[in-house]
Order: structure tokens, then C-alpha cells, then sequence
């Protein structure tokens, strides 16, 4: 299977940090979204856990399913072990290629799975909240549901419950589809017909996560949102495994290569030439105007390379520069402090986000990128290598997909 994938995340317009943590991982093929809960720094620190145990779970040959247990496991035994973390929790909804032509879809909680296809998004996951379970009874409609005050209810979340129920989902694809992994800081501010819209009209991957983050910011961003956006560019039509079966399947290493989708650039036009005179003074009254806008957007841009930081790498330690990455114009990047953190000690799962250039905003975000990787990297060992196995009810479905776009 070859694949391609974008991927962004943003604090939105209200919330002070950023709670919401993905992972990317072409090595083991696996994708994840993870939206933490519990006030303060708990919920940060849940959904990076979450995300951090996850890959090492299926790195050490474990089962999508075993995977997200073990994650259950290592939340609970950090929220033990400190006070500050009573109550924590995290969404899950992980994707990883199962061989062939099947992507497997683990899930907890009211993040989202959808599969986009022939132009038509079809939901994957089924949201484990309190007006999820009321439209099920037929006790309010899904158009109820959307403005239901109590629509924040997550009934099913990591850190809760030892033996938290995993839902998975085997998903047959098809050259040419479109898996898109959300938080509920997407779908909350923008409708499905919108995701669809967007989704369907960006062919870039990592053009189409970030247009979907910013509906979600220009609808209100009132959470956080991440988004994950993975393309299907080709499949193995000559493998046929059986769909039962792939649900308790290990990861298939080596079963997926990663590409950029081809880009392909618009035929060129040539106009008609105007005569030479009305030519000079075309060319006269766009000259002007455009000189005085680039000497606007230089200026700009200087202004915002001077107030914008981010997190990168110096010299193999993390460190927090000002400036945008590869500078702009003529304004490098400064190293602003060192953390103290050797880049060998950053989670595996954000190594490429430092690498190039993680946080980017304001200092006070880049400042609590900076801690949440001091506090992940002291405590990752601990929280992902327990031996305390939980038996853990595994829920197994196998994906009709039918469109649940609303009109």
C-alpha cells in the first residue's frame, strides 16, 4: 500500500493550551488523534501519554487493540502516581495498515474516523458520548445532538476504567480514498457537509488538514483542533486476508511506502498581446501598485518573523529560537534559550515535529511545547513499560460504509 499524509493541529481562539496530541509514524504505518481532558496541565499530559504508549505498544508487535489498552494502563498508573493528574483522560482514535488493502481503526471516545470516496464522506467511528447514546434510543434527532448542551459528555475515555472497551474497525480501501482522523474541535465548530466539501476539494493532504483546522478556527475555535489527512495512492489487489481475522493482526512493517500525491501543474495559457502603447500603460498601472504591496508584505513579514518562536534543534539539544524556520527574507531564526533537553531524550513520536520546527505561534505556546516535552521525556519510560496486564473487552467491527453526510 502506498500512502500519503498531512497533518496540523491548533489551539483555537479560546483555550490557553493545546490539549489535543497526534501521532505519524510511516515506520510502523500508524496515525492517531488524541484530545486530553482534566483541566490544567492533566489533560496535555493524558493525550501525549496516550499517543507516546501507543506507538511503543505497537513498536514491541502488539495489536491495534492491545495497543490502546496499554495506553489505558499507562494513564492510569501516571494519574496514581500524582496528585495533579486525579481524573485525567484522552480520546484515541488510532489508524494503522493492516497489509493488502486493509486499514485497521481502533477507537475511544468522541474523536472521529471518515472515510472519503468517490467524493462522498461516510463516518467511521461511532462517538461513545451521553447524545450519541440518546440518538441511538431515539431520544433526540442527530440535528439535536449538534447543539445539545450536553454534547461534551464523554461516556468512554483512556484513564477511566481498567478494562475500557476499544472499539476496532477494519476498513477495506480503495486506491484513490481519503481517511481523515479529527478531534471534536473540528466537527463541533464545522458541519459533516463541510468536512466533506473541503476534504474532497483539497487534493494535498497537508493543504487539506490545515484548510480544515482553519474552518474550524474561522467557525469560532472554541477548542482545540487537530486533524490528521491520509491518502490511499495505490493498494495490493492480490491480497485477500480475511477481515475476521485482521482485527487481532500485529503490524504490518514494510507494508507501506510513503509519497508525496503526484502534482500535477496546469497547462500553460497564452494570452492575446495587446498593441505595444495600451501595453506600457497596462504594465505602468500594475508595476506601482505591486511594488508598494511587496514593500508592505516585506515589512510584514519582518514584523512577524521578529514576534513569532518556535521549538527546533541546536547542536543535538532542543531548543526555543524566535523567528520562523529557514528564516524569512533575510531574518534567521535566533536561538532564544536552550532547554536543556538532548534531542535523543524527545518522545519518538515527536522527533520530526522538533526537527522541523514544532509550536510555532507565540512564545507562550512554544514555551508549553517546551514543558510538555521536558515533563513526556522524564516520565515516558515509567508510563509505557508496565507489566500490569488488564483484561480488556475488545469490540470488533467490520465497516459498511454508507454516507452520513447530512443535505
Amino acid at each position: 500500500m502506498k500512502l500519503a499524509y498531512g497533518r496540523d493541529t491548533d489551539t483555537g481562539r479560546l483555550r490557553e493550551g493545546n490539549e489535543d496530541a497526534y501521532l505519524v509514524d510511516e515506520s510502523l504505518a500508524l496515525f492517531a488523534v488524541a484530545d486530553g481532558m482534566g483541566g490544567h496541565a492533566a489533560g496535555e499530559v493524558a493525550s501525549w501519554t496516550a499517543v507516546e504508549a501507543l506507538r511503543a505498544a505497537v513498536a514491541n508487535g502488539r495489536p491495534i487493540n492491545e495497543a490502546i489498552s496499554r495506553a489505558n494502563e499507562a494513564i492510569i498508573e501516571k494519574a496514581a502516581g500524582n496528585a495533579a493528574y486525579t481524573g485525567m483522560g484522552t480520546t484515541v482514535t488510532a489508524a494503522i495498515v493492516a497489509g493488502g488493502r486493509h486499514v485497521l481503526i481502533g477507537h475511544v471516545g468522541d474523536s472521529r474516523a471518515y472515510l472519503l470516496r468517490n467524493g462522498e464522506l461516510a463516518r467511521i467511528t461511532k462517538d461513545h458520548t451521553l447524545v450519541e447514546e440518546l440518538v441511538d434510543d431515539g431520544r433526540i434527532t442527530p440535528e439535536q445532538a449538534a447543539s445539545h448542551p450536553q454534547r461534551s459528555i464523554v461516556t468512554r475515555a483512556l484513564g477511566d476504567d481498567p478494562g475500557v472497551e476499544v472499539d476496532v474497525y477494519t476498513v477495506e480501501v480503495e486506491t484513490g480514498d481519503r481517511l481523515v482522523l479529527c478531534s471534536d474541535g473540528l466537527t463541533g465548530m464545522i458541519r459533516e457537509r463541510d468536512v466533506e466539501r473541503i476534504a474532497r476539494d483539497e487534493p494535498d493532504p497537508q493543504q487539506a488538514a490545515e484548510a480544515l483546522v482553519d474552518a474550524a478556527n474561522e467557525a469560532g475555535g472554541e477548542d482545540n483542533i487537530t486533524v490528521v489527512v491520509l491518502d490511499v495512492l495505490e493498494v495490493d489487489d492480490d491480497a485477500h486476508p480475511d477481515p475476521e481475522a485482521l482485527a487481532e493482526v500485529r503490524p504490518a512493517r514494510g507494508e507501506a511506502e510513503f509519497a508525496p500525491p503526484p502534482d500535477v501543474p496546469d497547462p500553460p495559457v497564452t494570452p492575446p498581446r495587446a498593441p505595444l502603447g495600451r501595453r506600457i500603460r497596462g504594465v505602468a498601472l500594475i508595476v506601482v501598485p505591486v511594488v508598494a504591496v511587496i514593500a508592505i508584505a516585506i515589512g510584514a513579514l519582518g514584523w512577524y518573523a521578529r514576534r513569532s518562536y518556535y521549538v527546533g534543534v541546536d547542536r543535538g539539544d532542543v531548543v526555543l529560537f524566535q523567528g520562523v524556520p529557514g528564516g524569512v527574507l533575510g531574518w534567521d531564526p535566533t536561538v532564544e534559550r536552550r532547554t536543556g533537553l538532548a534531542f535523543e531524550d524527545v518522545p519518538a513520536s515527536q522527533r520530526a515535529n522538533v526537527r522541523d520546527g514544532a509550536a510555532r505561534g507565540s512564545r507562550g505556546e512554544a514555551e508549553q511545547y517546551v514543558e510538555r516535552l521536558l515533563a513526556t521525556a522524564t516520565s515516558t519510560t515509567t508510563s509505557t513499560t508496565t507489566s500490569t496486564v488488564t483484561t480488556t473487552t475488545t469490540s470488533t467491527t467490520t465497516v459498511a460504509l454508507t454516507p452520513t453526510v447530512a443535505p
